[in-house]
């Protein structure tokens, strides 16, 4: 392993957040609170990660003149922030509309569809023992080609690379079976249960089984299952669940990108990895089971909160 570092890639966004205060009505005014929060899966899980003080670096695109204000809410966050700016397109944004604890999604990803592999340089792979992708970028930002460089790369650094699929939705647009290659050098898996399951094409065997078969693709997954269990499943091991314990939501926004914080913070604090190597036992189940149940904890923390970040220094909007 190179580095002491994490190397987080992906969305910058701002969200807004919409939890109505009764059954929305069409035609119509319905009460509601909208508050605006920096996110993007990526960012979010940057900014958790320097919340729990793992050195952590975030490469991303914006648009123009929004670098200084994301980067400081970043800073703040205990985050260093690589951020280009889309001289065409504007910042992303997501409209969130709250209800419980489902969300609806409404989605412009403006200028984290011109993010390219080239601003993950060398530099930061040599300081990284993590690098964390998610497959938003995926989607419009990277090719399958660049993803299978860029993961190159990485293993050549000695580092481990973990990946979020992150939505059905947007799998289901690129193709699943498209979406399958894209895991080719993927050292941990981190889907939900609903991505899971699309990605293996069942829904109608138990958790443990899918996260199973998804071993197909990765030689170790992690996948969360909303508030039932967290299940670790790793090539020639007994596969293990862990358990989640409820707490109260006030807003499930970014949940999982929380999660994966915790996880990413607990291997960076664990027996050395290597992610060209993680099939010589370096990343043992022990440290894995332990860095979910580090993720269950942040994942805690993070629903009790509205918006997908921790609480930050900087307002949203400063410059």
């Amino acid at each position: 392993m190179s580095g002491s570092r994490a190397v987080v890639v992906g969305d910058v966004i701002d969200d807004i957040i919409v939890v109505p205060k009764g059954p929305i009505r069409t035609d119509t005014d319905t009460a509601a609170s909208i508050t605006r929060h920096p996110g993007g899966s990526a960012c979010n899980t940057a900014a958790w990660l320097g919340a729990l003080n793992a050195p952590v670096d975030l490469v991303g695109r914006v648009g123009v003149g929004d670098a200084d204000r994301h980067a400081n809410v970043l800073r703040a966050s205990g985050v260093t922030a690589h951020l280009s700016e889309d001289a065409t397109l504007p910042t992303g944004t997501i409209v969130i509309v709250v209800d419980g604890e489902t969300r609806t999604m409404l989605t412009d990803r403006g200028a984290n569809a011109t993010l390219s592999i080239m601003a993950v340089t060398d530099a930061l792979l040599a300081d990284a023992a993590v690098l964390h992708l998610t497959g938003y970028s995926l989607f419009d930002a990277f090719s399958l080609v660049d993803l299978a460089a860029l993961i190159e790369r990485a293993h050549g650094h000695g580092v481990l690379v973990t990946f979020d699929p992150g939505s059905i939705g947007f799998i289901a647009d690129f193709g699943v079976e498209r979406f399958r290659t894209a895991l080719a050098g993927i050292d941990v898996l981190l889907p939900n249960l609903d991505e899971a399951q699309l990605l293996v094409g069942v829904h109608d065997v138990a958790p443990l089984g899918v996260a199973e078969a998804l071993l197909t693709y990765c030689p170790t997954v992690v996948m969360t299952s909303g508030s039932a269990s967290v299940v670790v499943a790793q090539r020639g091991e007994p596969t293990v669940e862990v358990a989640v314990h409820p707490v109260r939501a006030v807003d499930p926004t970014g949940a999982g990108d929380a999660f994966t914080a915790g996880f990413i913070s607990a291997i960076l604090q664990s027996s050395a990895v290597s992610g060209a190597d993680l099939e010589s036992a370096d990343l043992v189940r022990a440290d894995l089971v332990q860095a979910a149940r580090e993720g269950v904890r942040v994942a805690a923390r993070a629903v009790t909160q509205q918006g997908g970040r921790p609480p930050s220094t900087v307002p949203h909007g400063a410059a």
